[in-house]
């Protein structure tokens, strides 16, 4: 008789382990884990100045490793309904990222945040740090009054360094893209968040909804033209969805489960939000008030989680200002009395907090517990009601109330002037103070209409009156969505067109509102087919039917008194910017690694910067000759002087080097974007010759005979 030799599992097998066990129904968690882990090493790593590929990619391993060890679920249910539910998620959302990698942006000009956040992901790609050398455009610029190494607001100078504007997390998460794929990797990679961002909606929704129901809210939130249009550009919304999201649901586990790990996980993926945005502390905090009221309903046995959370979330929201102060400092102080007020409201939410963990096993708090468990149902009903009150309120806002802003400051006076330029552009009265803060939930009904609203505001109270009366953990949903939903619904402070305005809504509130209506919707099927139990299927799928089709009901628009009866919504199908990266290249042949000074624009200082990497001199008046002269002494060469502004320069223009255009979607007041506008772009070029005047430039960069 033979024995066989015993055989005992690798070190790499058993780490390898739990996620070999995945299979269709753990994939949508893991795959949040993994994007959370890869965004987390990226901006870690840009952080500290050394993102490279070996230095982020090692990191995130690990990282995912540690974050699936912490939150995976101990008690999956491997159910025929659940692998069958995991399976279209994950396949869905493939669908989605390859049909949104088809349509991404690129968004390459500086016009709006994605400019500035793709270039700063284009220049990571080959650099450890967002920080970009001057290369001797400091002296150049010198030289003569209204030339400048920098550009105002995007690219800001630092020494002799320019640093882009806004947080690192965005490009340093996107520069992974162009590790595998180049500049197209860049323009894709926020696809991949936001499709993942759906998956997160899933998960959570698990926590309300059977797996197949689940997939409603995701689908919601999906296919909203809102979604679609925020993640095909580097916009840095749908990453913080996606940290916003996956810290309800591994704060929800860690309470419920007593997972202390868990609840660090949530903390650490919330407080990133100030890693990706200047106010993620706004998103922090709103999580960090529904973990403290789920922990005080739980009693005292909660407290130590709670201090666990807190500890890790603000570290992490310490972490994101300061690495904001390091890169992008002059952003920072531009926006400081809104910085230093959000983080001194942080700072004292978590201070009041800690200090009612700390007290909320005393005679009195216990107290207080007993006469809520005692008249809990009362309590759920009332809560639920004011919920409802509350969003009935804010939906009627446009009836009674008319918003406008003061003019206190240079940013005040600049959107002014912007709001008033598109309401001459559509015919509206000239009210250049107006906020239209009042239409903030009708704004959100562009996207999910009305019908889901009135689900998402049924589902909350039932959300809530479970909260009270239950699932104590509802609450994390429930502080986390409703806190910064208050806040950007009374007070968006954003210029308000459309898909503009909307930023403000897409990290917690419209998840949240999708989950809600799926919630809501399910209720009242439920509740109807207690009367006519016959009919029981045919309600949950009218509630099917109802979640995913009324967001694609907002893609057509049809009015058939109009000039175009038929409108499709522009998000839908546009590739914003379309030809910006053709253009680009095509002025860097031009340059042909020569030193360029940009004259009369300042919209493709960073463009030309980033994408030619070679140094830039904006000039917004006519260089002289003199100036030009002393500028190739300076750079050691002759510089390229392009321009878009025919009247510089040459007496009779020189035949254009570069005809482009572009495509974006309208600047749309009080309606979805429905018409696509293109851009035209004419640029001349010349180098400068030795008296300082300028020879003409062809297309490939020599000099015209």
């Amino acid at each position: 008789m033979t024995i066989a030799p015993r055989t005992t599992p690798s070190r790499l097998g058993t780490v390898l382990a739990p996620v070999a066990r995945l299979g269709w129904n753990g994939a949508p968690e893991f795959a949040v884990v993994a994007l959370v882990a890869l965004a987390l090493a990226a901006a870690t790593t840009a952080s500290l100045g050394i993102h490279r590929p070996y230095t982020t990619l090692p990191l995130a391993a690990v990282a995912t490793w540690g974050l699936w060890a912490a939150v995976r679920p101990r008690t999956a249910r491997h159910t025929p309904a659940a692998r069958q539910a995991g399976k279209w998620a994950m396949l869905s959302v493939l669908v989605w990222i390859a049909v949104g990698i088809v349509l991404s942006a690129e968004y390459l000009i500086v016009s709006r945040d994605p400019g500035f956040l793709t270039l700063s992901g284009v220049w990571l790609i080959d650099h450890a740090s967002t920080d970009i050398p001057t290369l001797g455009a400091i002296p150049v610029a010198e030289l003569q009054h209204n030339l400048l190494p920098d550009a105002w607001q995007a690219w800001n100078l630092d020494g002799d360094l320019v640093q882009p504007q806004g947080a690192k997390a965005l490009p340093a998460l996107i520069s992974v893209g162009g590790w595998i794929a180049g500049v197209p990797g860049v323009l894709a990679a926020n696809v991949v968040v936001g499709g993942v961002g759906a998956l997160a909606v899933y998960n959570l929704a698990r926590r309300f909804l059977s797996p197949l129901a689940a997939l409603a809210p995701a689908a919601t939130l999906a296919l909203t033209v809102s979604h679609l249009g925020l993640s095909r550009a580097a916009y840095s919304e749908p990453l913080t969805l996606l940290l916003v999201i996956a810290s309800i649901h591994w704060a929800w586990r860690g309470l419920e489960e007593g997972r202390h790990w868990a609840l660090i996980a949530a903390g650490v993926a919330s407080g990133a939000t100030t890693l990706v945005r200047i106010d993620g502390g706004a998103y922090a905090l709103g999580v960090l008030v529904g973990v403290s009221i789920a922990a005080a309903f739980k009693g005292p046995s909660a407290r130590s989680r709670l201090m666990v959370f807190g500890l890790a979330q603000a570290v992490l929201v310490g972490a994101g200002y300061a690495s904001l102060a390091r890169w992008s400092a002059a952003y920072l102080e531009r926006l400081g009395d809104e910085a230093r007020q959000l983080g001194t409201a942080y700072a004292v939410v978590v201070a009041l907090l800690l200090l009612w963990a700390v007290t909320w096993s005393s005679v009195l708090a216990r107290r207080l517990r007993e006469v809520l468990a005692a008249h809990s149902t009362a309590a759920g009903q009332v809560v639920a009601v004011v919920i409802a009150g509350a969003s009935v309120t804010l939906a009627s806002r446009p009836l009674w109330l008319t918003v406008h802003r003061g003019t206190t400051s240079e940013t005040d006076e600049f959107t002014n002037t912007v709001v008033a330029s598109f309401q001459q552009a559509e015919g509206y009265a000239i009210e250049p103070t107006r906020t239209y803060a009042e239409h903030t939930v009708t704004w959100l009904s562009y996207y999910l209409t009305w019908p889901l609203l009135v689900l998402a505001t049924v589902g909350l109270a039932v959300i809530a009156y479970r909260a009270v009366t239950a699932r104590f953990e509802s609450w994390v949903f429930l502080g986390a969505v409703l806190a910064p939903s208050l806040l950007y619904l009374s007070r968006p402070q954003i210029v308000p067109d459309q898909l503009w305005a909307i930023r403000r809504l897409e990290p917690a509130t419209l998840p949240g509102l999708a989950l809600a209506a799926g919630v809501g919707a399910w209720w009242l099927a439920h509740l109807l087919a207690e009367r006519w139990p016959h009919l029981r299927h045919r309600f949950v799928a009218a509630a099917t039917i109802v979640m995913v089709a009324m967001p694609v009901t907002t893609y057509v628009s049809i009015r058939p008194g109009d000039d175009y009866p038929v409108k499709f919504a522009t998000y839908t199908y546009l590739r914003e910017q379309h030809g910006a990266r053709a253009q680009l290249d095509a002025l860097c042949a031009v340059a042909d690694g020569r030193p360029i000074i940009l004259a009369g624009t300042s919209s493709h200082f960073g463009s030309l910067r980033v994408m030619c990497d070679v140094p830039v001199v904006l000039a917004l008046e006519e260089p002289t000759p003199d100036t030009l002269r002393r500028a190739t002494d300076l750079w050691g060469e002759a510089p390229v002087v392009l321009t878009r502004d025919s009247d510089w320069f040459w007496e009779s223009p020189p035949t254009p080097v570069v005809t482009s255009q572009t495509v974006q979607g309208e600047y749309a007041l009080q309606h979805m974007p429905q018409i696509a506008s293109t851009r035209d772009y004419t640029w001349f070029a010349g180098v400068v010759a030795a008296d300082g005047t300028l020879t003409p430039l062809t297309a490939d960069g020599s000099p015209v005979p």
